[in-house]
């Protein structure tokens, strides 16, 4: 472009000052709206590999815990419990009755004395 006698830079800035911030502020846009969509790109993939995260462990769980269940000193451990069990409910049934029997003979013995 040829530059004229008339042409006054001067008034060439002050014709431009206006669309130099418009420029500045859609520049600026274009760079949040293209962090934006890396901000989301990266939230999916972080998304997506705590879903898998997730599900792997899930799995491995899950087979360690049938593992256990099918062990033969899980089911061993388990057989004790069960006889356990049945011991402790007949001692407390014994304990009981032994209670009973005391109270019992004390009452007597207060009888006779009183």
């Amino acid at each position: 472009m040829a530059i004229t006698k008339g042409y006054d830079t001067r008034k060439a800035v002050l014709d431009y000052y206006v669309y130099v911030p418009l420029g500045a502020a859609d520049a600026a846009l274009e760079q949040v709206k293209g962090l934006s969509q890396k901000a989301v790109e990266t939230a999916k993939e972080q998304r997506t590999a705590f879903a898998k995260l997730y599900e792997d462990l899930a799995k491995r769980g899950e087979r360690l815990a049938k593992s256990i269940q099918r062990s033969a000193y899980t089911r061993r451990a388990v057989d004790q419990t069960k006889a356990a069990r049945g011991q402790v409910k007949v001692a407390a049934n014994s304990v009981r009755k032994a209670a009973g029997s005391t109270a019992e003979a004390t009452r007597a013995a207060v009888r006779k004395v009183g």
